[in-house]
């Protein structure tokens, strides 16, 4: 485990399966000697959990690789999986390794260049010497490849086969109501949609500059404001405070010694998120944050791009608001973690003005926004300390610290000639 052994080897007992004999078992027969193995992520799973590994292997020829794998405790799998006995628990588990998602079908089919190719070529979008990069991936749930030729730039995305339609569908709504999403160009029921590029660039590429432009947060509010329009009547994707349970247990497993303040922290959100249910809904994007924003270039406090869309659905209007505060956090703390104080400084004040403003152009409701942020800040703490590594556990406790912050008292509200424009165009 490296420098990080006492503390995964402490977490691995008390939440992962017995990967030390599970994994290797599932690559006995292939040719394949796992030589060690890294935590590297753990989510819900049917009835189970999805946790992911890093697994370091040499093959007959002395050949290295590190091989994405994953232990299904939910049953996910298929023919590309091996069904193996956890001796910790005795209960079977299905093992799996990138790309051969049990959900992803076709997965497998777009991570070669030729084959990519080929199936562009047949869509009527052929391209020469495609270069192909992940640029993201959540197992068993999606996967997003950017296929860049001196054709086009493409992004080919892979999801469940029954959510093609409707995410089809969601795309199509979102265009009408004159929102910068990008175009479904093809689309098949095994899973697979291919999309054009949006224009301009993520927003937090561009952080320093758009931290202490009010224009950017106001463009923000504007955009969420216009998702309100969309008409759709299906509900948004569960969120970080609709798997509340689930985190909490998670994150008191992985840090033990703090049960007592995890447990503190989740009751005082319980208790003052009492009555949302029947709460004033509206449409919402459902997993909003920078990355998902795309920014004019020559004026990035302009959004000229929105993407993965599919979480999009009813929910409460603080629910984007409380997402994009916590993952700026989190973008703030990844900064500083790497020596760039500037970016990191620039992530907070931009986090602080956007909860300023919502609470000031929303103040019935207010005392809303420090639960929502604090229910995402620890679903982020759970994802960085079920690693084990000695930077996820450091990172896990001080979004704990953040999360008190949060809850301490409402978000202040802007004071008033601060300047902010009322709204700001969207292109």
């Amino acid at each position: 485990m490296g420098s990080d052994e006492t503390g995964s080897t402490r977490l691995t007992v008390a939440v992962w399966p017995n990967h030390e004999r599970v994994i290797p078992e599932a690559f006995a027969g292939s040719g394949t000697m796992v030589v060690a193995a890294r935590a590297h992520s753990v989510e819900p799973s049917g009835n189970g959990y999805l946790y992911g590994y890093e697994v370091d292997t040499v093959d007959r020829l002395g050949q290295t690789a590190t091989v994405l794998t994953y232990v299904d405790t939910g049953g996910a799998h298929d023919q590309n999986s091996a069904i193996v006995t956890d001796t910790g628990t005795g209960e079977p588990v299905s093992v799996w390794a990138y790309p051969n998602d049990p959900g992803l079908p076709v997965l497998p089919q777009v991570t070669y260049r030729d084959a990519v190719a080929e199936l562009l070529t047949m869509l009527g979008m052929p391209v020469t010497d495609p270069v192909l990069t992940v640029a993201a991936y959540r197992p068993g749930k999606r996967a997003v490849v950017r296929v860049e030729a001196p054709e086009r730039t493409l992004f080919i995305k892979i999801v469940r086969p029954h959510r093609v339609a409707p995410i089809v569908r969601t795309h199509e709504q979102f265009a009408a109501a004159g929102l910068p999403v990008p175009r479904v160009l093809s689309s098949r029921g095994d899973g697979l949609l291919v999309l054009e590029r949006v224009r301009g660039v993520p927003a937090g590429s561009r952080i320093t500059e758009i931290a202490d432009d009010p224009r950017f947060v106001a463009s923000l509010a504007a955009l969420t404001g216009r998702i309100a329009t969309v008409p759709m009547t299906q509900q948004a994707r569960a969120d970080a405070m609709d798997h509340a349970d689930w985190h909490r247990r998670t994150l008191v497993t992985a840090l033990p010694a703090e049960a007592e303040e995890i447990d503190r922290l989740y009751d005082a959100i319980g208790r003052r998120s009492i009555g949302w249910t029947a709460a004033r809904k509206q449409v919402v994007h459902g997993d909003l944050h920078l990355e998902q924003v795309f920014v004019d270039e020559d004026e990035p406090w302009r959004i000229s791009g929105l993407l993965d869309i599919d979480t999009a659905g009813w929910g409460h209007p603080v629910r984007d608001v409380g997402a994009v505060v916590a993952h700026l956090v989190v973008t703030g703390l990844w900064h500083r973690s790497r020596g760039d104080a500037e970016r990191g400084a620039a992530a907070e004040r931009l986090a602080d003005a956007v909860a300023r403003d919502w609470a000031a152009r929303n103040p019935q409701e207010a005392d809303r926004i420090g639960p929502a942020i604090g229910a995402q800040l620890l679903a982020h703490a759970g994802g960085q300390a079920t690693t084990g590594s000695a930077n996820g556990i450091a990172t896990a406790e001080q979004l704990l610290a953040a999360t008190r912050a949060a809850l301490a008292e409402p978000a202040p509200v802007l004071p008033s000639g601060s300047g902010r424009p009322r709204s700001a165009p969207i292109v």
